[in-house]
Order: C-alpha cells, then sequence, then structure tokens
C-alpha cells in the first residue's frame, strides 16, 4: 500500500478536512468526530491522521484520563499481547484498534506501538516514522521503539536520520549490539545510495568482510527467547570454567542476562569480568557498568509507571515514581560528571552533561558544555540546537538565532530535527519581536508538517491580525 496525499484525496474530502483543521483550536472534539471516520476510510492519508492527533490532544487536554487509560487497556487487550502475529494476519483492523485506543488517549504508547507495526505490515513507513516518533516523545529511553524507528528510516531510504537517532542512542547504550549493528546498516546504505558502491556486488561483499556480515544477519533474526538465553548463559558459564581468562564468556554471559532482564547477574558478571587482568583496562566495561545501573533504573520506573496507568489515583506510586525519577536522574549526571572529568577531550559526554544541567534549569553550566560539545562531530549539531535554547532562556534572542542558523544549515532535508531548529528558531525571532523573519522560519515548517506544535496557530493568528 502507498502514502495518499491530502491533494490527492476527493475533493469533498479535502474541504471537510480543511474544515476540521480551522477546528482544531475552537472545537476539538467536532474536529475529531469529522477526522476519525475520513482517517478510518484513507488509512494511507497520513497528513489527515496528523491533523487528527492535533485534534484529539486538544480535546482531550486538561481532561482525566482514568477511564481513558480503563478504556484503552481493554481495547488494546487483543493486541498487545502476542499481537505481533495478528498485526501481520489483520494490519488494517490493528490500526482501527490503535485509533480507538489512542482517541481516549492521544498519549497512549501502546495504542502508538501497535500503529506503528500496523503501518509497517501494510508498507505505511511514513505512518510508521509518525507513530514510532510519537513513542519517542512519550518515552525517549525507550530502546525497543527506537531501534524500530532507526529500521524504518532505513527501509525509507532515510539512513542519515536512522544515524542520528542511533547515535543518541549509542551514547546512552554503548553495549547495545543491535543499535551498533542498525547503525552500521544505515552507515552502509548511506554509502549506496551515494553511489559509491559498484552495482554488481552482493551485499555481503560490500562489507568489510564476512564476519560483519554474518553479525549483521544475526542481529536481524527474531529475538531469542527466554529459555534458549539460559541456555546460552549455561553454555558460556562452561567456557569461563575451561578457560576462566577468556573475556568474552564473561561478556557474552552479562549480554544474555541483560537481554533477560536481570540486570543484577548482568552486574556480577561485569564485576568478575574486571577482575581479570584484561579487564582491569577496559574501558568499555566501566562504561557497561554504568548504562546496566541505569537501565536496572528505567525499569523500576516503568515497573511503577504500570502501576500508575492501572490506578492513577496510587498517591504512593506517585510518589514513588518521583523518588524514582529523581535518583535515575541523579544517578546519571553524578556518572557524567565523574565521565567529563576523567574524559575531559570525550565531548559526547560533555553534550550529555550539558543536557542535564538544561533540564535542571543551570543554564550556565549547561552552556559551558554544550559551547565545548560543539568540537564533536558526532554531537555538533545537537549541542547548537541545545545551546540556541539554553540562550533563549538567559533570553539573549540573538546569540541563539545565531546558533540555531547554523545548526539549520548543516541539517539536510527535513527531519524532526530541523523540524525542532525551525520552530526554536522562529521563536527567536518572534521574541526579539522581528515578526518577518519569525514568519519565514513558522511557514517553512508549516509547509512541512502543519501539525507541528502549534505551529498553525501561530500562522492563523499572523493572518487573521492583519
Amino acid at each position: 500500500m502507498e502514502e495518499v496525499a491530502l491533494k490527492d484525496l476527493d475533493t469533498r474530502l479535502q474541504k471537510q478536512i480543511e474544515n476540521a483543521r480551522k477546528a482544531v483550536d475552537k472545537n476539538p472534539s467536532y474536529a475529531v468526530d469529522i477526522l476519525i471516520n475520513i482517517v478510518s476510510r484513507n488509512v494511507a492519508c497520513l497528513e489527515a491522521r496528523k491533523i487528527l492527533r492535533q485534534a484529539q490532544q486538544r480535546a482531550t487536554k486538561g481532561k482525566t484520563k482514568g477511564f481513558g487509560g480503563l478504556l484503552s487497556k481493554v481495547t488494546s487487550i487483543p493486541f498487545s499481547m502476542g499481537s505481533e502475529s495478528k498485526i501481520k494476519k489483520d494490519p488494517q483492523k490493528a490500526i482501527d484498534a490503535a485509533e480507538q485506543i489512542l482517541n481516549s488517549n492521544p498519549d497512549n504508547v501502546t495504542g502508538h506501538k501497535i500503529l506503528g507495526a500496523a503501518a509497517e505490515a501494510l508498507e505505511l513507513y511514513s505512518t510508521a516514522v509518525f507513530a514510532y516518533e510519537s513513542v519517542r516523545k512519550l518515552e525517549p529511553n525507550n530502546l525497543e521503539n527506537i531501534k524500530a524507528l532507526m529500521s524504518v528510516h532505513i527501509k525509507t531510504g532515510n539512513s542519515e536520520e536512522a544515524i542520528r537517532i542511533g547515535e543518541a542512542a549509542y551514547r546512552a547504550n554503548p553495549s547495545d549490539d543491535e543499535v551498533q549493528t542498525l547503525i552500521k546498516k544505515a552507515s552502509v546504505e548511506q554509502t549506496m545510495e551515494k553511489g559509491k558502491w559498484e552495482e554488481d556486488k552482493s551485499f555481503r561483499d560490500k562489507l568489510k568482510d564476512g564476519d560483519e556480515s554474518q553479525k549483521l544477519e544475526q542481529a536481524s533474526r527474531a529475538k531469542t527467547g527466554d529459555a534458549a538465553l539460559l541456555s546460552l548463559i549455561e553454555e558460556a558459564k562452561k567456557g569461563v570454567a575451561e578457560t576462566p581468562d577468556n573475556m568474552n564468556f564473561y561478556r557474552d554471559i552479562a549480554t544474555n542476562y541483560r537481554k533477560l532482564g536481570d540486570y543484577d547477574s548482568a552486574l556480577e558478571w561485569v564485576a568478575k569480568a574486571r577482575e581479570l587482568e584484561a579487564g582491569r583496562a577496559d574501558v568499555t566495561l566501566e562504561r557497561l557498568v554504568g548504562t546496566l545501573k541505569r537501565e536496572k533504573m528505567q525499569k523500576a520506573i516503568a515497573a511503577v509507571e504500570a502501576r500508575l496507568e492501572s490506578n492513577p489515583e496510587d498517591v504512593a506510586a506517585r510518589t514513588e515514581l518521583e523518588e524514582l525519577k529523581a535518583e535515575e536522574h541523579a544517578f546519571r549526571r553524578e556518572q557524567c560528571e565523574d565521565l567529563v572529568q576523567r574524559y575531559p577531550n570525550e565531548y559526547s559526554y560533555r553534550y550529555e552533561l550539558g543536557e542535564l544541567y538544561f533540564e535542571d534549569g543551570e543554564t550556565d553550566l549547561a552552556i559551558k558544555e554544550l559551547q565545548m560539545a560543539q568540537r564533536s562531530p558526532k554531537v555538533r549539531v545537537s549541542a547548537l540546537i541545545l545551546l540556541g535554547k539554553a540562550y533563549l532562556v538567559k533570553g539573549f534572542h540573538d546569540l541563539a538565532a545565531e546558533q540555531l542558523t547554523i545548526a539549520k544549515s548543516e541539517i539536510p532535508g527535513m527531519t524532526e530535527q530541523k523540524k525542532d531548529v525551525l520552530y526554536e528558531l522562529g521563536s527567536a525571532y518572534e521574541q526579539q519581536g522581528d515578526m518577518d523573519r519569525a514568519m519565514m522560519e513558522f511557514k517553512a515548517l508549516y509547509g512541512a508538517d502543519i501539525s507541528y506544535r502549534d505551529v498553525a496557530q501561530k500562522i492563523d493568528d499572523f493572518y487573521s491580525s492583519k
């Protein structure tokens, strides 16, 4: 199935969608009523779906999600448990179920996940990207969703965006083999797109060697079941007994415990590996310890969030969640400050620390780290963007515009990152009182994605004020 542009729909439908779009701010429930039926009958029209989601966000804003959350759970039961085969069997039905969930609660992660998987099954890859990006906004640390998003970007030829997303995920999870494999695959695809490979070579020939190709193929296979992982762990433990100095066995054990979600056991085996002579000087093992501790904390956070989803009035769970999030944030900050002190020229650490300072409202400290982080090609653009936002917080609108303009020039195409830059740059000009420049940026964003934040409202307000 191919995506259908709004302009290719029947003119009567186009008119109805335009009327709904105009009603999004003043009467969002009316807009939802119009759009949900249109989207159900025109599943391939992503533009209409985006306007629907915007209307749903406005319609549910400030309302209790208790009943909506309950309805979401009931509706999603047939697809959330063992959903993969059911989605493949009837992706259209899965999309309808997802939209029912999202109509009750447009921030429901399960609904977005089902929509993404079903859209992939129908080869509606732009819709899948939209769904997975929605999950990423709600759960930025959801690694499985990030991998799904990267895979779709690779399928659609948007390898550069896949690499950008993957590099950020890799900084947070440096020992995740699947993320590394996807980055590698995206890099290969990007190079192939630029015509740097001979057309008559096979994909395996285009990799550096056969081992790389084999790893890539293995990573793309279905996930290993728990029983198989436990079997692999036992095999590796036998290897440790036979050759106790072989680091690979320790790594395999820790990796498979990690896949099982048994972080305590994974940390135990990493500690054993670091006791070896080769392990004492292995920086990757040191980083892995921090990653595992963070994932353990994130797992605990997710468990409490699930309790709150089923019982939003659970005050004890809400308090526990706040404490766990504060603990996880404090751990990340402490870990990052330590890494920056020990590796002052590893600028990706400086970017992460600047990001944490910015989140904590310590803007001056954030600016210092972000200015230095620009020296790394890997995080340069992200550092420029966040630096621009930090200057905006300080009220330094001209400096913010300068950084954001540089970032804008270094991002090819219209990615989610580029949209963020256009919006922030327009806001910088707007706060300066330079509405002509502000509208240039907002119009460029409006032309690419009408549903992005409140850009549609900004454009409407601008023209209605004339």
